[in-house]
This record gives structure tokens, sequence and C-alpha cells, in this order.
């Protein structure tokens, strides 16, 4: 696809520093990184100063273009990307779910009163091609979100190259909107994820019945099953919270890996989903969910 005019503007680009994840135990001796941490460290990241807000990109060690996906992440309220970044330890959840994919991860709206940063997906993923130089995937495009990142994803839904959209718990009201999207190309997928939106997630279920794979609970094992793999609508009831959705490393890797993409041979495939807890962990976040009523 050829650059079109008149994108986000001006930006610079900061080539993140990924170098030394040994860490020090007391006493001073070195501590053996795990194989999370190397497959972060081994993997290559970017953080984007454009007019529209930062962008983090991050590409993992065996990244090929042939058939890999292209994953655009959008957080949700009462946070901002560069918070969630660190905080929800974003490249560790997208290391953890092993896919050979290019991951862009855009500053969106953090609460209800400020506007849609990147109306376009294209000027977003034509961005990141343009500052990062990386080989363009050349497999699906999938944009995920929590809560209140639906105004980012309904915004989205207009890009005809968009292939898979993932609700993480990110379902309020405008049903017919999802409807109409799934509806608009035999080869689109949907995964939902309900917790807080349980309202709104079994009604559409209920709708899409007969192309709906459910799945009852995040398996703790990272079990997928066969049918999950291949079904259009993909939606499973979430037992972890809306916040640990994202922030846990066991619902947001899962719902990775059920993308039409290649496991690298390379990565943490073989790891029990699910992050260790963060050294300097502080009070949980708030919830973002909108109050499940009228």
């Amino acid at each position: 696809m050829a650059l079109a005019a008149g994108l986000a503007g001006a930006f610079a680009v900061t080539l993140a520093d990924d170098a030394g994840v040994a860490g020090v135990v007391d006493g001073g001796a070195p501590q053996t990184p795990s194989p999370l941490e190397r497959a972060v460290a081994a993997g290559r990241s970017w953080r984007l100063e454009t007019t529209s807000g930062p962008v983090h990109v991050w590409v993992p060690a065996g990244y090929h273009p042939d058939g890999a996906a292209t994953v655009v992440y959008a957080h949700g309220y009462y946070t901002d990307i560069d918070k969630a970044w660190v905080k929800h330890r974003l490249p560790e959840q997208f290391a953890l779910s092993s896919l050979n994919a290019l991951f862009i991860a855009p500053a969106v709206p953090s609460g209800s009163r400020q506007k849609v940063s990147w109306p376009a997906l294209v000027d977003l993923l034509l961005e990141v091609q343009r500052a990062t130089g990386v080989a363009r995937p050349m497999g699906a495009t999938v944009a995920i979100g929590h809560s209140g990142a639906y105004r980012q994803l309904h915004a989205w839904m207009s890009y005809p190259g968009l292939d898979v959209i993932i609700s993480m718990d990110a379902m309020y009201e405008n049903l017919d909107l999802w409807q109409e999207w799934i509806d608009g190309g035999p080869a689109r997928r949907l995964i939902n994820v309900g917790d807080d939106t349980a309202r709104w997630t079994e009604e559409l279920a209920r709708e899409l019945d007969d192309q709906v794979f459910t799945i009852d609970r995040f398996p703790e094992d990272g079990a997928i099953p066969d049918e999950a793999r291949t079904a259009r609508v993909v939606y499973v009831r979430s037992q972890l919270g809306h916040m640990p959705l994202v922030t846990d490393g066991l619902g947001l890797p899962f719902v990775l890996r059920l993308i039409p993409t290649e496991i690298l041979p390379d990565a943490p495939w073989d790891q029990p989903l699910g992050l260790p807890p963060a050294p300097d962990a502080g009070p949980p976040q708030p919830s973002d969910a909108r109050p499940l009523g009228p």
C-alpha cells in the first residue's frame, strides 16, 4: 500500500533499551532471567512520538512478515498508553502469546470526554510502518480493545482490511454495530470476552447463536479447544475480573493465541499463562467499566 498524504505528522522514534534483563537478588548475586524475560529482551521495541500521542511498538525475535499478524491494542479508560505499557506489562503479555506478529499500542482516549485518537486505522498502520521500517505483516489485521476502548474499536470497524476484532469486556450497548461488522464479510472473526459487560455479551451471543462457540471460563492451563480456532465468533465468559483480564497475563495471551497466526518456535509458548507478581506492584487501578444499567 502506498503511503498516503496527510498522515499524523512529524514523529520521534525512541528505541527501547531491553538489555540487562538479569536482575540482582539480595546479596548482589545475579538472577538468571526467565524464558519470558529473555523473550521480551530479544524482541525490538519503539516508542513513537506522533501528533496523535505516543505509540508503542514491539516485535518478537524471529518475526518474519510472511503470514505475520498485525495486532493493534487499545487500552481502556483511567490510564494512558505509557502507564499501561509498563503497569499492564504489555510486552511481557505479547511475548507470552508467542505470536509471529507486529504489536502496536497507540494512545487512545483515557476518558469519555476525549476524542478518538486514531479515527482511521490505516493512518496508524502507515505511521508505524514509516517510523520503524519493520517489514509489513502479510497476515491478519487484528484490533483488540479493553473496556472504554469500545469507542476506538467502533471507529476502526470502517477499515476494510480489519480481519479480527477482540473485545476484552468492551461491549457496551450498540450491539447492532458489532453484528453489522461481523455480517459485513465472510472471513471476519469476532472474539468477545464478557465480564462486567455480561448483560450485552450474552445478548449478542443469543443473536449470533449458530455462529458462536462459547468457552465458559478461561482454562487455567491455557488449552484452546479445537472449535475455538476456527469458529467465526468465539465468546468467552470470563471469571477473571474486569482489570485482571488485561493485567494478569492469562486472558490477554489466551485470546491472542486464537488468532490464526504462526506460533514462533523460539518464543515462550511452553510457559504457563499468567505473569509472576510485579516486584513494584502498587494498588490495583480502578475499573473503567460503565454501570450495568440503562
